[in-house]
């Protein structure tokens, strides 16, 4: 190795580091910005306008539509103009609750003493 340098050995990336990322280059990590949403609701506004003339004539024929009997454009204006109604939950409380009850003011008394044992021909045994 006289002649030789010595090199360091290069490590292996795990594939982690920056996530693919190259600084001032973007190449679509991380979380999406807001203006697709922006655009697709100028999109909807632009269309409606085209189709109805306004915002506000489209409404009114949303609401023809309803008042003809069409019950999907009814809910439809209910829950714009409204909000959709919260779902109600039906909770069964059960009341009844079993509980052993505890008289602590009047302690029962165990008795303890040994009561002589009986064999099986019917004879007790007789205590030492």
């Amino acid at each position: 190795m006289s002649g030789e340098e010595k090199r360091p050995m290069k490590r292996k990336q795990d594939g982690r580091r920056n996530n693919g990322a190259i600084k001032g280059i973007s190449r679509g990590q991380g979380r999406p910005r807001k203006t697709a949403d922006k655009d697709i609701a100028g999109m909807t506004l632009n269309a409606m306008k085209k189709a109805f003339g306004s915002e506000e004539k489209a409404w009114v024929e949303v609401a023809k539509l309803a008042k003809e009997g069409s019950i999907q454009h009814m809910k439809w204006l209910l829950e714009y103009r409204y909000g959709r109604p919260k779902e109600q939950q039906n909770i069964n409380i059960d009341t009844k609750v079993n509980i052993p009850v505890i008289d602590f003011s009047k302690p029962k008394t165990i008795d303890i003493t040994p009561e002589p044992e009986k064999l099986e021909n019917g004879q007790e045994e007789k205590e030492n």
